[in-house]
């Protein structure tokens, strides 16, 4: 479990795949920005979580709870570019939690912990264009806008839409601002 001041980070497991399901196939749960464009089944979301433990360098997916235990969000890095080492992050937040540091600390949460455990040089994400608390989040943490990506990004209303890329580098971090150890 990666601790954080108001939320914790728990790896995923099977018993969370129903709730998962249910959140990552409502277009609520991701608000008006990024949704996908086929429906997550929970066999292929269970597949992934399972799997995870064989192939943690390159997809993990975690619980965002806040201290009292209650399931609040979701969280992932992936690698993105294995050539390079890019590991891309991605989360979001239930509605009613919304507006209030948890997706900040989310972030920061999973910066600190990829830079203290791996050997890269970079993390990024992806943002929709108009999402701007999205946008916000990452930039109190430190990321950088780097460029846009035309038709990136599935959203709500069932149209591609634009994504902001945006990057932290290893140099710019310099040393953890939650967590102290992993």
């Amino acid at each position: 479990m990666l601790v954080g001041k108001n939320v914790n980070l728990r790896i995923a497991e099977k018993e969370d795949v129903p709730l998962l399901v249910q959140w990552l196939n409502n277009v609520n749960f991701g608000g008006d920005y990024q949704h996908f464009p086929d429906q997550i089944t929970k066999a292929k979301l269970e597949k992934r979580i399972v799997e995870q433990k064989l192939y943690e360098h390159e997809w993990v997916d975690f619980i965002v709870e806040k201290k009292d235990g209650n399931k609040i969000g979701w969280a992932v890095h992936y690698l993105s570019s294995p050539n390079f080492g890019w590991i891309e992050i991605g989360y979001a937040i239930v509605p009613n939690e919304r507006n209030r540091g948890y997706a900040t600390e989310t972030i920061q949460i999973l910066v600190d912990y990829l830079f203290l455990t791996r050997d890269i040089i970079r993390i990024q994400a992806i943002a929709d264009s108009v999402n701007a608390a999205s946008r916000r989040a990452l930039e109190k943490v430190g990321f950088k806008k780097e460029g846009t990506l035309r038709k990136t990004l599935w959203n709500a209303e069932g149209k591609w839409t634009s994504g902001d890329v945006y990057g932290i580098l290893r140099d710019e971090w310099k040393q953890p601002k939650i967590l102290t150890k992993t």
